[in-house]
């Protein structure tokens, strides 16, 4: 009961804190825009009734708050295309990403971490071989997200590599691999924390029915992405993101979104 109730005041703090899209013309007018990039991720990025959610808004808010140079908006993007938004100049940095999934080629910079997470491997509990299902689980079907980047496959996202080499079903999204993992389609599932903690609350029953491997697939840091043209350097960038973990509101808030699941 305890933790239903602190994460139903985590969903207050997210519906109080989502205000940062009713900021006033005499608020912003002076201040420089600086579109952020978010795709569904986890906890980072989702839809509840229909309204964005999660820690990015949060973050957008906080941003917005503690200085008056920059105004921070929302741009969506998906998984697939941040590439091609960031490249286009379309958002000038893609919060929170990892600097391990592919951004190589791209003329961009990290900012410091923000945030950490991890991607687990789950299956149903009513098996008989976990055991030796998350002891060789490159040798089993896994139901993954098109355009995520995992570690058993060295964070390589193709998705022609990765049906060539392993044998993945490829989802567009995170509740669609749980979906798929709980109707029998593939014997494990690959979910990042936060989702699957936000689905712990949603679905109490799901806790019983399904089982983490010990060992995640990967856990990481969590930046944004910078564009090296950006509206904002990543400097500046920097120094707010140390005033954020300066106050330890970003890392509760992050805690609260993993209940039961990390941390």
């Amino acid at each position: 009961m305890a933790t239903h109730r602190l994460m139903r005041n985590v969903g207050s703090v997210l519906a109080i804190m989502l205000g940062v899209f009713a900021w006033t013309t005499v608020a912003a007018k002076d201040r420089i825009p600086v579109k952020v990039g978010a795709y569904e991720y986890g906890v980072v990025y989702y839809f509840e009734n229909g309204e964005p959610n999660g820690i990015v808004p949060i973050l957008i808010k906080m941003l917005n708050d503690i200085q008056t140079n920059y105004d921070f908006q929302l741009a969506e993007t998906s998984s697939r295309r941040r590439y091609r938004s960031i490249e286009a100049g379309e958002v000038d940095l893609v919060l929170l990403e990892s600097s391990q999934w592919e951004w190589q080629e791209f003329d961009v910079g990290f900012s410091e971490p923000i945030v950490r997470e991890k991607d687990l491997y789950v299956a149903l509990a009513e098996r008989t071989d976990l055991d030796q299902l998350f002891a060789n689980v490159t040798t089993q079907p896994m139901l993954c997200v098109l355009g995520f980047h995992y570690g058993f496959a060295d964070f390589n996202a193709d998705p022609d590599f990765l049906q060539q080499n392993f044998d993945v079903l490829l989802r567009y999204n995170e509740k669609e691999v749980l979906n798929g993992l709980v109707a029998g389609e593939a014997p494990i599932g690959i979910v990042s924390a936060g989702f699957l903690a936000r689905q712990f609350v949603a679905d109490p029953g799901l806790r019983d029915r399904v089982v983490i491997a010990d060992e995640p697939d990967a856990t990481y840091d969590l930046v944004s992405v910078v564009s090296n043209s950006s509206a904002i350097p990543i400097a500046d960038f920097n120094k707010l993101i140390d005033q954020l973990h300066a106050t330890g509101e970003v890392e509760r808030l992050w805690q609260q979104l993993h209940i039961g699941v990390s941390g």
